[in-house]
């Protein structure tokens, strides 16, 4: 059946580009030959001759919409792949079409909508062309097809998360997917410390992160005061405690459903660093134009989102103001862990991301940084720290 669609959508290329990509990898029945693959591929190119510039823009239009279905999905494996064939893409400027027989099995389960699409116009055409029996054989499938996509819409948790705070202040949480990282940093990295110990760590669940740090309007609409030194709606709250941190949730879950709390430090290192190994999600250098720290020269806040977000679309994980985690600050224990919670007890609590006062080499994913969790607020007069949220699903 996907040899006899593929060879349909080859005559209906011009009309369907995304059929190619949808039918050409299904792995669950027989391979179709490299040799005959490679002369469907120079025929569906002849076939657009003069048009190869509207086939690139498709191909261009296919990436970015398997970069927002992997994303969605929560598929950072797919995501870092995709990205790479784009820059291949970028770099090459070889012809689109081969990147369409490359890891397709995958991108059905993401692109269902699109494939749901496909099926309905094939079966339209076979229809036209009176190929009765085909098109009883793709409406079966494409019932099939429909029914999973329901199961699968059922279980997936939603990717994004709004929460209405009242007064027109929302709450807005990404889905960072379950996966396995390197936490810590090489000892070939700048910068590093002594601390920052690699080892490798698996987060068994997806959580929820926000989108960006708890902003002075966020905290008002929960606490109904703004100790921030420097006030704006749009700004991060800052000058807050870890104690102050934990009254903020107690009173958001219960004026919500509840599930709020700070993130481990684990889940901090993963979410920013979001699928990179580099010192920072956005390369192994950090500049002006990539966050808010002291070689910015900005010396205050700034509003969030006012960066690039990384991969996990996450704001300011990089500088612009320090962010409280749960755990205590510790040693991390030696070879692989399984999410892991930090020490028990101590002194200090974790601090991440590095801000505007600090140097850049303290914003990397990798760096801690620690202070005393119960201090009272006078101490934080001059310290910018802040936090966001994370909720499990």
């Amino acid at each position: 059946m996907a040899q006899k669609l593929f060879s349909l959508v080859l005559m209906l290329v011009l009309a369907l580009p995304v059929v190619i990509f949808a039918f050409a990898g299904d792995e669950s029945k027989t391979p179709i030959p490299a040799e005959v693959m490679q002369k469907q591929i120079a025929d569906a190119i002849k076939l657009y001759g003069e048009k190869n510039e509207v086939y690139r823009k498709d191909v261009l239009d296919l990436f970015e919409r398997k970069e927002k279905f992997s994303r969605d999905k929560g598929d950072l494996k797919m995501l870092n792949l995709i990205k790479k064939e784009k820059d291949v893409f970028f770099e090459s400027g070889k012809d689109p079409t081969l990147f369409f027989v490359t890891d397709q099995k995958r991108f059905l389960e993401l692109a269902k909508l699109d494939l749901i699409k496909a099926y309905e116009k094939t079966i339209k055409d076979c229809l036209k062309m009176k190929l009765d029996v085909e098109a009883e054989g793709f409406s079966k499938e494409l019932e099939e097809i429909r029914t999973g996509k329901v199961k699968d819409e059922e279980k997936k948790a939603k990717p994004i998360l709004q929460v209405d705070l009242g007064k027109g202040v929302k709450l807005e949480m990404l889905l960072i997917p379950a996966g396995k990282f390197m936490m810590g940093s090489p000892e070939s990295e700048v910068g590093r410390k002594s601390d920052e110990t690699q080892r490798e760590v698996t987060l068994s669940k997806p959580f929820y992160m926000g989108k960006y740090e708890v902003t002075q309007e966020q905290w008002q609409a929960v606490m109904g005061n703004n100790p921030s030194r420097t006030k704006g709606a749009k700004l991060p709250v800052t000058n807050v405690s870890w104690n102050d941190c934990q009254d903020y949730i107690k009173k958001l879950n219960g004026k919500t459903n509840g599930g709020y709390r700070l993130p481990s430090e684990a889940e901090w290192e993963y979410a920013c660093r979001a699928g990179t190994t580099t010192a920072y999600s956005f390369g192994v250098n950090i500049t002006p134009r990539d966050a808010n720290y002291d070689g910015s020269k900005i010396g205050k806040p700034v509003a969030v989102g006012s960066y690039k977000a990384n991969a996990f679309g996450l704001y300011d994980m990089h500088g612009n103001v320090k962010e409280w985690c749960e755990d205590w600050y510790g040693d991390y224990p030696a070879g692989s862990v399984k999410d892991p919670k930090g020490p028990e007890t101590g002194p200090y609590r974790v601090l991440r991301g590095g801000s505007y006062g600090f140097i850049g080499s303290l914003a990397r994913s990798s760096s801690q940084y620690n202070f005393l969790g119960d201090a009272p607020q006078y101490l934080h007069n001059g310290v910018s720290v802040g936090f966001r949220l994370v909720r499990t699903p």
